[in-house]
């Protein structure tokens, strides 16, 4: 018996939870990337200045962190008054049905 997956119904993640885990990716990769080129400039005696080596580093870091900031920030004013999760819980009854074992909100 063989099982066949639908991949096209399956749920892709948000553009901006994408664009995080890209950028993590992007992260490791460069990180890494950056500590073995260091390695590699000792241990072959290069005593040039690497500013180009730093700013490889990062500038990721600090894209890192802009994104990461902003998404927060839109995370945010989804959840308080007037924002989609506030609105849509609200509209709801903030969820309020038969559940037994939840407190009334």
């Amino acid at each position: 018996m063989r099982i066949t997956v639908d991949r096209s119904r399956q749920a892709r993640p948000e553009f901006s939870k994408q664009l995080i885990a890209d950028i993590r990716a992007l992260l490791w990769v460069v990180t890494v990337g950056g500590l073995l080129l260091a390695a590699y400039c000792i241990h072959t005696g290069y005593t040039g200045a690497l500013p180009w080596l730093t700013a490889m580093v990062g500038l990721p870091w600090t894209a890192h962190g802009i994104v990461c900031s902003n998404y927060l920030s839109m995370a945010k004013s989804d959840h308080k008054r007037g924002g989609i999760t506030y609105d849509a819980a609200r509209a709801s009854n903030f969820g309020q049905g038969n559940l037994e074992n939840s407190p009334i909100i």
